[in-house]
């Protein structure tokens, strides 16, 4: 039988063999690598911006062999957790994250939309992925919902890989709070890659209220607010500089609406222009 290793991101199904893998757990300065199956049954605390439980499925996850399955990016403050899964597609043997899950406070500030109001972060959101040239997979569904009084923007997306027998579908959440101090959302998104044909889990149910009914937000040290307030203006001036400069920054649309509306909610002397709040 041909064994391969697959990643599948963003609908896009990458295919490759090797023999040699990095370490499964290391830590230095920008990450902190360790084993889903020691650190899964333990209340998450090493973010700064939140600590919580993981659901169900990561709590008892079996030990891998290629991937560690639990990924700290300290600069973000983004946790991702994922299992591994193996399933035969004629003669391939395909071996893919199975169920995975993101957690990001976006503390380095360099994301679109992070000092939106609400209903602007949405329709920016909007706009950059009906792009010509956005290539991701698009939601099905934008829908604002609330969790544990949170109020969050959810959206739906869903691929099938029919070349390949997967199908993959997530759902991301960008959720406003008032504890922290800090100004910008923050983000959370579960997923599973299953074999087409297979029945997945209830993303909502078993992923993500299990996450909101055991989250707690930590108010930041005032030196972590202060940074954070730093790195967002660095970055709304390194995009202001580039703009300047009539450097490339980005997709946009011919009225440059993108990088305009980026600007005025930077905080610069910059008109909003008709098109930036498209009709949904």
């Amino acid at each position: 039988m041909k064994i391969l290793r697959a990643v599948v991101a963003g609908g896009l199904l990458i295919l490759g063999s090797g023999c040699s893998n990095p370490p499964l757990v290391y830590e230095n300065a920008r990450f902190d690598n360790r084993m889903l199956c020691t650190e899964g049954a333990k209340r998450v605390t090493l973010m700064q911006r939140y600590s919580f439980d993981l659901p169900g499925p990561f709590r008892h996850a079996p030990c891998g062999t290629i991937t560690s399955g639990f990924y700290y990016e300290k600069g973000l403050d983004a946790l991702s957790v994922g299992t591994s899964g193996t399933f035969s597609y004629g003669d391939i043997q395909v071996t893919a994250s199975g169920l995975y899950m993101r957690v990001n406070s976006f503390l380095s500030g360099r994301s679109d939309g992070l000092l939106y109001p609400k209903q602007a972060f949405k329709d920016d959101l909007v706009a950059r992925q009906a792009l010509p040239s956005y290539h991701g997979v698009k939601p099905s569904s934008f829908d604002w919902v609330t969790h544990q009084g949170f109020q969050c923007l959810r959206t739906y997306e869903r691929w099938e890989g029919k070349a390949v027998g997967i199908f993959e579908d997530e759902v991301k959440y960008w959720c406003w709070e008032q504890e922290s101090g800090l100004k910008q959302p923050f983000y959370v998104h579960a997923g599973q890659r299953l074999p087409l044909g297979t029945k997945g889990y209830d993303l909502d149910q078993v992923f993500i209220e299990p996450f909101f009914q055991s989250l707690k937000i930590n108010r930041l040290p005032a030196p972590v607010l202060a940074k954070a307030q730093a790195d967002l203006q660095a970055f709304c001036s390194h995009v202001k500089s580039r703009l300047d400069k009539n450097l490339p920054w980005g997709d946009d649309y011919p009225d440059k609406r993108l990088n305009l509306t980026f600007l005025h909610y930077c905080g610069y002397d910059v008109p909003l222009p008709d098109s930036a709040a498209p009709a949904l």
